[in-house]
């Protein structure tokens, strides 16, 4: 995995000090903090968690698309050889995509679904934001819901998408005895 000044050279490059460069800073930030709360738990290197939370929407530099960010950005980091980091872009989106919708995208066909701790930390974590302010998966789920109205294909991934996400934020919860969504909100570096 890249590291952390790798990564940030990367979001430096490519979002070029755009807004949505705060959003990606403040995943980080929260995904490292999570991260830390789970290293008893499982085998994470918070470091390689925080690189990815920060580039997982890198897509962004080329469309604001709700897939298509996720397919520039794993395009982008295949291309200059960084194919972990290229799987939690694509797989972030709608918190994993299956082989026959990564197709339809232009990706391989092949599943794009988070399983390692990195892999489901980053997407969790990016649904608890709405920009660069924490909030719950409830509430940026009925904002992704109204900023797509219209997008059912979308809009079906996203009902499937915010079950994952609700039964892994549960699991979470539950495993480390603590809110992830007050992790979240309580990291002080995500401001």
């Amino acid at each position: 995995m890249l590291s952390r000044d790798e990564a940030t050279a990367l979001l430096v490059e490519y979002g070029e000090g755009l807004p949505w460069t705060r959003h990606c800073v403040a995943v980080a930030d929260a995904a490292e903090a999570v991260g830390a709360l789970l290293e008893d738990h499982h085998a994470i290197d918070v470091d390689s968690l925080w690189s990815a939370g920060l580039l997982h929407d890198i897509g962004r530099y080329a469309t604001h698309d709700p897939i298509m960010h996720g397919v520039e950005g794993y395009n982008l980091l295949m291309d200059l050889g960084h194919p972990e980091a290229a799987f939690v872009c694509a797989s972030h989106v709608a918190f994993g995509l299956r082989a026959g919708e990564a197709a339809q995208f232009g990706l391989p066909a092949r599943d794009f679904i988070p399983r390692t701790p990195t892999e489901r930390i980053v997407p969790l974590v990016d649904l608890l934001f709405e920009g660069d302010r924490p909030t719950t998966l409830e509430i940026r789920f009925a904002s992704l819901r109204q900023r797509n109205a219209g997008n059912d294909s979308f809009l079906g991934m996203l009902d499937r998408g915010y079950g994952e996400a609700k039964s892994f934020l549960t699991h979470l919860d539950l495993e480390i005895g603590h809110s992830i969504v007050d992790v979240v909100a309580s990291c002080t570096r995500c401001s």
